[in-house]
């Protein structure tokens, strides 16, 4: 096996220059050179004796892999990752554990070529892999599921050529797949279930965020809404129905000034968070059932519809189960950005997310900094960025970023926003950050229980420009 790296590394050597950088330099593509030269002899070798298809091969060809990373010739890389998978698949079969280090190998080398479908398709074989070796009920196959959602998800916004709108569906198609596969697991009265409730209502919240975007990407999800699901949860109708001259009742579809489009998928989302409640509160977990409280007020503000009645219950509840009152205080005083991207059972928990999204800013004397916020996309600039565990699925992207003041209502609303600082210092960015921020939901300023208007406020704004 020859590659056109060989001659690409003797073409360096002739521009390099005398001095002791260079000669360091030579040095070291000469080992490489070497070394390469020594693994592809060695190939060559095991082809003959043992042939081409033998697991023996897999040696020279992983020590070749490493050398070709180190050097960062990623085309290269590939085709011998190709070549390891093949053999690992005919040696050891279709289905074995040792394929899926590989597989996310070859995720992450793709990712530096930028070959996004390739990802995809890699994605949905560590799918097929976990729930041939695992099984549908193990955490291996959730996390793969997860994993395909969120690349989904990821492709709205560094991969244009693709359909966004359908991408969208895929993920939310995935979400839904996942709250199935874990009512089966676990059974429908499960605290275990609270995690993927929440995943598939944050998810619908995604949804109706998408419709009602002024930017690109509304057309394009309203199209694969309507193609998945026909218009129904689209429409509000007036209450009552209008009865013609003739008998006939006519439904007019009419969305309201402070109504939102899609807003049956908020509550379905709401119903989800209903059924956390539910299970908390037969199962006997008051902590729990005032978390659940907490969120449950959060998709009430998302719906336009006010969550004081659900804070106060939360506040109470906390109060109850012996939550120092200082620490009811701290945590709910302060507003935050919503919807939360975790389900939090416990109140610690809540507290944790709260101080880590609030380390990385620089508060200005006298505002109250409520943390940060990542944009989705430029065309989702007012939703926050889906977030994963698993770093291998995580894509770096320049991000800018501006610091702003603003007020909040009591039914999470900002207002008076101004921009304190940007980079770029630059117009655009001014301009795109204050517009994201009159978009952006809160859980507003709770204190003693009670939803308060609060000023003086100061959140970092983060957001990916594409370039075409």
């Amino acid at each position: 096996m020859r590659y056109q790296f060989f001659g690409l590394i003797a073409s360096l050597f002739l521009l390099l220059s005398g001095v002791a950088e260079s000669q360091q330099a030579i040095s070291f593509s000469n080992e490489l050179l070497q070394g390469l030269q020594s693994y592809e002899l060695q190939l060559e070798e095991f082809e003959s004796e043992f042939g081409p298809l033998s697991e023996n091969l897999l040696e020279p060809l992983g020590s070749i892999a490493a050398l070709l990373e180190t050097q960062g010739d990623y085309e290269g890389l590939m085709e011998i990752q190709n070549r390891q998978l093949a053999l690992m698949r005919i040696n050891l079969g279709l289905e074995h554990p040792d394929l899926v280090p590989l597989v996310r190998l070859m995720i992450e080398n793709q990712k530096r070529l930028g070959n996004w479908e390739a990802i995809t398709d890699q994605l949905e074989l560590i799918r097929s892999l976990q729930l041939a070796i695992y099984g549908s009920h193990s955490d291996e196959f959730f996390a793969a599921i997860e994993g395909q959602a969120f690349w989904y998800l990821t492709l709205l916004n560094i991969d244009m050529r693709s359909r966004p709108g359908r991408n969208f569906m895929r993920a939310r198609d995935l979400y839904k797949e996942l709250e199935d596969l874990a009512e089966d697991r676990y059974g429908e009265d499960s605290p275990e279930l609270f995690p993927w409730y929440y995943k598939r209502a944050n998810n619908l919240a995604q949804l109706v965020a998408l419709l009602n975007s002024d930017d690109r990407l509304t057309g394009s999800v309203l199209d694969e809404v309507v193609r998945a699901d026909g218009v129904m949860k689209l429409e509000q109708f007036t209450p009552p129905y209008l009865t013609s001259a003739w008998g006939v009742t006519n439904r007019l579809p009419l969305v309201a000034k402070d109504r939102l489009i899609g807003e049956a998928y908020l509550r379905d989302g709401l119903r989800r968070i209903n059924k956390i409640r539910d299970i908390a509160e037969e199962t006997g977990d008051k902590e729990a059932l005032a978390m659940a409280n907490l969120y449950h007020g959060d998709f009430r503000i998302l719906m336009n519809q006010g969550g004081s009645r659900s804070y106060r219950r939360a506040y109470e509840q906390f109060l109850e189960i012996g939550v120092d009152t200082e620490r009811i205080e701290a945590l709910l005083n302060q507003p935050i950005a919503i919807p939360l991207p975790t389900f939090f059972d416990r109140f610690a928990d809540l507290e944790a997310y709260h101080e880590a999204n609030r380390s990385n800013g620089t508060t200005v004397e006298d505002l109250l900094y409520v943390g940060d916020f990542t944009a989705w996309d430029e065309d989702a600039k007012s939703i926050a960025k889906p977030q994963s565990k698993d770093p291998l699925l995580h894509v770096e992207l320049p991000y800018y970023q501006a610091d702003l003041k603003f007020r909040l209502s009591t039914r999470g609303k900002t207002s008076s926003i101004d921009v304190l600082h940007s980079e770029p210092d630059e117009r655009g960015v001014e301009r795109r950050a204050y517009r994201a921020l009159r978009d952006i939901f809160f859980r507003p300023s709770i204190v003693e229980g009670k939803v308060t208007r609060i000023r003086d406020l100061q959140i970092r704004y983060y957001y990916f420009e594409r370039n075409n």
